[in-house]
């Protein structure tokens, strides 16, 4: 369950990413994690977060809290809405939370009620000396309490789950001409997923939250060293453009020239790595506000690409 207070709330959809940070800001913001696929991993710390207009603020569980709406039971004055429990009943001193996944349609916690109906609801209660006892799901039509405020950082969290990329395949040419002192053409064949923009929208009861991530740059690692004696890296605005005989490549904006041949490396060749950067913002659908900093996202390709480059032979 989520906590209002301080802290971070992985949505780690499993990336192989390079962690970058986000710019310091006191508001809620963006980092990229390691994880295994190509999902966004964001690390997002809340310090805070302020109500929208109708919506109760209020601690975690049991907490105090001088600015939160509060709802009376038994005598005692206790936080409307809380993060982990929900919606506060007056009438039974039970907080109520739609359960998220809901069970099987045929999970007996239905008891007869179809999914169609109405939702099933975590119950958390009150007793007289205050001590919150868990009890069985609940069915209900409509939501006890009134509906759960939608929290922009969740949604934002859903958005960015749901933009997906994938693995280009690098291309190099001349592929089997390649020599030291002539540029190297470099691209790969752009997608939906590998190129361009992509956005997805998280939708809330009365909020949507929208996260796009557009194609930055790409960073060739090209395997060898570069004058300076530190591995090379060519960076490039977009997935390049593909070779054509003749052409010039300095054209591509996209092209490499090798130093020194690749015959006395693993299996004569140099090997070729992109990683793709993309610019992630998360913003809200009615204002237009940051949901998080906006952060840049790294990626970097499965599979190397293989490249011979020859030496130049002079002929007396």
């Amino acid at each position: 369950m989520l906590k209002s207070v301080a802290r971070w709330l992985i949505a780690c959809v499993l990336v192989l990413a390079a962690s970058t940070a986000a710019a310091a800001d006191p508001s809620p913001s963006g980092g990229v994690t390691k994880c295994r696929n190509w999902y966004i991993c964001v690390g997002v710390t809340e310090p805070g977060s302020t109500p929208g207009p109708g919506q109760p603020s209020g601690p975690s569980t049991g907490g105090g809290g001088g600015d939160a709406q509060t709802c009376s039971w038994n005598g005692k004055q206790w936080p409307c809405w809380d993060d982990d429990l929900g919606w506060f009943s007056s009438s039974d001193g039970c907080y109520y939370q739609r359960s998220v996944p809901a069970p099987p349609a045929d999970d007996p916690a239905w008891r007869g009620h179809s999914p169609a109906d109405g939702d099933l609801y975590e119950v958390n209660c009150r007793g007289a000396d205050g001590e919150l006892s868990t009890k069985p799901l609940a069915f209900f039509a409509q939501a006890p309490g009134g509906p759960p405020p939608d929290r922009p950082a969740v949604l934002g969290r859903q958005a960015l789950a749901a933009i997906k990329f994938s693995s280009p395949d690098l291309h190099a040419a001349p592929p089997t001409s390649a020599v030291v002192g002539l540029p190297v053409w470099l691209w790969y064949t752009p997608t939906p997923t590998t190129s361009g923009t992509q956005s997805a929208t998280a939708r809330g009861v009365t909020l949507s939250v929208t996260a796009t991530a557009t194609l930055k740059e790409v960073r060739w690692s090209t395997g060898d060293k570069g004058p300076d004696g530190k591995p090379a890296v060519v960076t490039c605005k977009d997935a390049g453009t593909p070779y054509r005989a003749g052409a010039n490549p300095d054209a591509t904006a996209c092209s490499h020239v090798y130093l020194t041949g690749s015959a006395k490396l693993r299996n004569d060749s140099y090997y070729l790595q992109a990683t793709l950067v993309w610019r992630v913002d998360v913003v809200r659908a009615d204002t237009g506000a940051k949901v998080f900093n906006s952060f840049d996202y790294e990626r970097t390709t499965d599979v190397p690409l293989a490249l011979r480059v020859g030496e130049v032979q002079v002929l007396n």
